[in-house]
Formats: structure tokens, C-alpha cells, sequence
């Protein structure tokens, strides 16, 4: 064996191969994860106003006269970040079937909108009135971060801090070096833990025993927390 074909041998000998033949790199992986429960900010609350009746033009008359005279009222504790939007307006022409025929009964007017509170205090109060005054429906409260992407950043940052820390460690106490980082994979999520109550699912009819256990029910509201997990891998050559 002559002088360059020991020296490309001894080469050789360093780089380690897989299976498939391709020459392996030295890797190093960590794992962090960080779990944290966060008070939302935000709360929306979905309302329904829905009448029925042979004459399409008086029900809808009068479900744009319950709506605006609601939403005046609601409005008026609403502050300068509040709000409130339509978010449906339905027209429905209800059968009973007999014989094999179709019947017409009555029309269905249904007209929705969603409040958007800042102030969690006055859920329940935002509520009363609106059963108070003519609406049929509270389909669901729905508790939020409103800037959900500055929480995820900020858990991002210390879940990636908490990632490199552990992979200089290992690094330390292994007696290698790391290099620049080959992949990161990063993950974030928000989840509530709001319960929804009972009467939000149910149609509740101006009587008084609906308004009993609805004005007993909104007393219970409580928002909860939301879940927020963020999670990196991160994967670094050595040298």
C-alpha cells in the first residue's frame, strides 16, 4: 500500500456509515415543554331573537323591532372595545306532513348576534338583559385570549431557552461541542376549559320558569382559564 492510499484508509476509518451506505452525522436532540394557565381576556357571547307566525312580514317586523330595541339596551354598557355584530338572519317555512302531502304551517324568523365583552364581570349581566328583552336564545359564551399569538410567543421564547439549556448540558457533560442547529420543530396551543351551562343549549321561552332557571344559571358563569402548551425539538450537529 503506497503512502496515499494509507493516508485516504485512515480517512475512512473516522466516518461512520448506515445501513443505505451514506455516511452518518453526529446529532444531538432535546426535547421542552411547558404548560401554563392563562385568565382569558375576551368573551363572546351568541344571541338568538326567534318568532314564528303565518304573516312573514310581522314576524320579521317584529324581530328587527326585538333586536334593535336589545342591542340599544345592550350597547349602552358596552365600552369603547366592545362590540356588537349580526351573525344570522334565517327565514324558515315550517310543513306538517299528512297524507303524504305537505302542509304549510307557519314561517320561522330567526335573527342572530354576538357581543363581544372585554369586561368578563358583565357576562351574566349582558345576558339578564337580553332575556330581559325579548331574546329567545343564548346559544354559547365563549372565553378567549384575544391576541392568542403574543401568548404563544412568549411561551415560544421560553420553551426554546429551556430546549438550548438542556442541549448545552448534555453537550457539557458528554464532552462535545454543539454546532449550528440542523432542525426545530415548535408547537403552541390554546384550549378553554369553560364549561358551557345547560340553559345556553336550549330555547328559552318567556315563562316564568325558563326565566327562573336561566336567571339562576347565569349567576354560575364562570370563565375559567384557558390551557396554553407550547413544545420545541430541537436537533443540533456536533462537532
Amino acid at each position: 500500500m503506497n503512502k496515499k492510499m494509507a493516508i485516504l484508509a485512515l480517512v475512512l476509518a473516522f466516518v461512520s456509515f448506515n445501513a443505505n451506505g451514506f455516511a452518518q452525522e453526529s446529532t444531538l436532540s432535546t426535547d421542552a415543554v411547558i404548560n401554563r394557565e392563562v385568565s382569558p381576556d375576551t368573551a363572546k357571547i351568541r344571541l338568538y331573537v326567534e318568532n314564528t307566525g303565518s304573516n312573514l312580514d310581522d314576524i320579521k317586523q317584529k324581530n328587527d323591532k326585538t333586536v334593535n330595541e336589545v342591542i340599544s339596551k345592550i350597547k349602552q354598557k358596552l365600552n369603547q372595545d366592545e362590540s356588537v355584530k349580526t351573525i344570522a338572519f334565517r327565514v324558515n317555512s315550517l310543513y306538517n306532513n299528512k297524507d303524504k302531502t305537505s302542509i304549510f304551517q307557519k314561517y320561522q324568523v330567526t335573527n342572530g348576534f354576538e357581543v363581544k365583552l372585554k369586561d368578563l364581570n358583565k357576562v351574566s349581566e349582558i345576558i339578564k338583559i337580553a332575556l330581559d328583552n325579548g331574546v329567545t336564545m343564548v346559544d354559547r359564551v365563549d372565553f378567549s385570549i384575544e391576541d392568542g399569538e403574543k401568548t404563544c410567543n412568549d411561551l415560544m421564547n421560553s420553551v426554546i431557552t429551556m430546549a438550548k439549556n438542556r442541549a448545552q448540558t448534555v453537550a457539557k457533560a458528554s464532552g462535545v461541542e454543539l454546532l449550528k442547529i440542523k432542525s426545530i420543530n415548535p408547537y403552541c396551543s390554546l384550549t378553554t376549559n369553560y364549561v358551557q351551562p345547560r340553559f345556553l343549549n336550549a330555547s328559552l321561552a318567556k315563562t316564568s320558569d325558563s326565566a327562573s332557571f336561566g336567571a339562576e344559571s347565569i349567576e354560575t358563569i364562570n370563565p375559567g382559564t384557558i390551557s396554553a402548551r407550547a413544545s420545541v425539538n430541537m436537533t443540533y450537529y456536533l462537532k
